[in-house]
């Protein structure tokens, strides 16, 4: 594929991606009727908060705090996100039961330690996601929820949404957005712990890993160690972080959080390009493999047998294969004390084997 012909490609799949944020409302007897699911997913936002109500696309003069209830399809196919350009069918679609955005933090942590308190104690953690590069505000919340039920967790799940352009082009104003958005990411994990979250299991995609990383540096230089203490992981899925900076920021943060995972692909098309065109140099998500973080303590976890895509950017939580794979890992869904070696080892050796001290290369198995 050339160039020209790839970013065509990557401009018309992009394009669309971010036009598909317009789903309607279903009501509950709507969703109870087509034997679907609910997935509550509680949020955090320092998007602008526009004249209706609703979040926009400009960076906000603080949070917002709110509560998303996403209809989950049934029987439908795993890594797999439909949504509707009309009506939506919640037999088919990804759909919005309730929107609500809260008038205060305190309702939100209200919320939050209910949830968790509805859980056995030892089981409260939360997870929060962080979405990436040209992300509506609806599209990062049906694409967590999607990955949260079919990997099967059971964490209370809390979106962070930073202030995304939702355009192509615009690639500047989102990596100037992400940073913009560091201090509130952090005053995110400190109000879900404060709400009583035993641990914190962060994830991240693409720029959003970017997010996570400035964040976890800040909090280490600050010397915040009752914050760290609680974040139990960090998942960085196809991270949109140039190596030699990535580096710099595991050193600074010292003792990351453990299990540290990375996804990465080398057929990851979208970091390639970037990597070629814009930087100049490799990006973590596009590693080539060859024990390029073997003397980092973080775990690189090769999903380029299942990136079978156009553009590879999202393999980790879009493949139905791959994602069986993290719905029995114990690492992901359940303790994280025991580190990710432990947990890839119950795997069936076809389907994965640990190349050096640093990654563990995933190959297609019989699903």
């Amino acid at each position: 594929m050339n160039r020209r012909t790839f970013g065509l490609a990557l401009t018309s799949t992009l394009a669309l991606s971010a036009c598909a944020g317009g789903a309607r409302m279903v009501s509950l007897d709507d969703v109870n009727t087509a034997g679907g699911t609910i997935a509550p997913i509680l949020v955090v936002s320092s998007r602008n908060l526009k004249s209706d109500g609703s979040l926009g696309s400009g960076r906000g003069d603080g949070l917002s705090f709110g509560r998303y209830d996403i209809s989950v399809p049934p029987d439908r196919r795993a890594g797999t996100l439909n949504l509707p350009s009309f009506r939506a069918n919640p037999r088919k679609h990804f759909a919005t039961l309730n929107n609500e955005i809260f008038p205060s933090e305190a309702l939100f942590r209200s919320q939050l330690r209910a949830q968790l308190m509805s859980r056995p104690a030892g089981r409260r953690r939360a997870v929060i996601f962080v979405h990436g590069y040209n992300t509506g505000y609806e599209d990062g919340l049906f694409r967590f929820s999607q990955f949260y039920t079919d990997v099967g967790l059971d964490d209370v799940p809390v979106h962070y949404s930073w202030p995304s352009a939702e355009k192509l082009l615009r690639y500047g104003y989102d990596r100037d957005s992400m940073l913009y958005a560091r201090d509130g990411f952090k005053a995110t994990i400190r109000s879900v712990i404060a709400a009583g979250a035993e641990g914190v299991l962060i994830i991240g995609h693409s720029m959003g890993s970017m997010l996570i990383m400035e964040t976890l540096r800040e909090i280490a230089i600050a010397g915040d160690a009752s914050t760290r203490g609680r974040i139990d992981g960090v998942i960085l899925v196809s991270p949109d972080i140039d190596i030699d900076v990535f580096r710099g920021q595991v050193r600074r943060i010292g003792d990351v959080p453990q299990p540290f995972v990375v996804f990465s692909s080398k057929r990851d098309r979208v970091l390639r390009f970037a990597a070629s065109e814009i930087y100049g140099n490799t990006r973590v998500g596009a590693l080539e493999l060859d024990g390029e973080l073997s003397d980092l303590d973080v775990n690189v976890v090769d999903v380029t047998d299942f990136s079978k895509g156009l553009l590879n950017h999202d393999t980790a939580i879009t493949s139905p294969a791959f994602l069986k794979i993290m719905g029995n890992m114990r690492a992901f869904t359940g303790s994280f004390g025991q580190g990710i070696t432990e947990a890839m080892s119950e795997q069936p050796d076809s389907v994965m084997a640990v190349r050096d001290a640093d990654t563990i290369e995933v190959g297609a198995g019989p699903f």
